[in-house]
């Protein structure tokens, strides 16, 4: 069960990473992403487009076709892609689920929840996903820890 991220966020993080490992590959299909971290195809595709219309990436139709960096991965920051894929849910949500969660009318994690969300969106907002994917001892995120 994803704990900060929708499935959909941790798919895109997995294949941008994958990308930004690999700067000197011109394009990539959402095949072969797909494959080398381990995550469905077509649900990759979905958050590829939504990723397009937010101006991380770009595609291109055609036989060198695929999809590439809109700008640097390193003007890239991990909350861009969180805020494109999740919306405000991170920022908003109440950490139980709850509808109706606020300093007013707290669930009973509220106030904890409140101080690590906190953390959590500095630290997407400072990251960039150039820095992420590059960082000395990170592993790698398919099945069978290919890069």
């Amino acid at each position: 069960m994803p704990v900060v991220f929708s499935r959909a966020c941790e798919y895109a993080l997995r294949a941008l990473f994958e990308m930004a490992r690999h700067p000197e590959q011109e394009s990539w299909t959402v095949q072969e992403l797909a494959a080398r971290t381990d995550t469905p195809a077509p649900f990759l595709a979905k958050t590829f487009q939504a990723l397009v219309k937010g101006r991380i990436l770009s595609s291109y139709k055609g036989r060198k076709g695929g999809f590439t960096f809109a700008r640097g991965p390193n003007r890239v920051y991990l909350l861009d892609i969180v805020n494109i894929i999740d919306g405000p849910a991170l920022e908003t949500d109440c950490a139980l689920g709850m509808p109706s969660c606020s300093d007013l009318s707290p669930c009973p994690f509220h106030q904890h929840w409140k101080d690590i969300r906190k953390n959590i969106i500095a630290a997407l907002r400072e990251e960039t996903l150039a820095t992420s994917a590059t960082a000395k001892g990170v592993r790698k995120l398919g099945k069978s820890g290919s890069s």
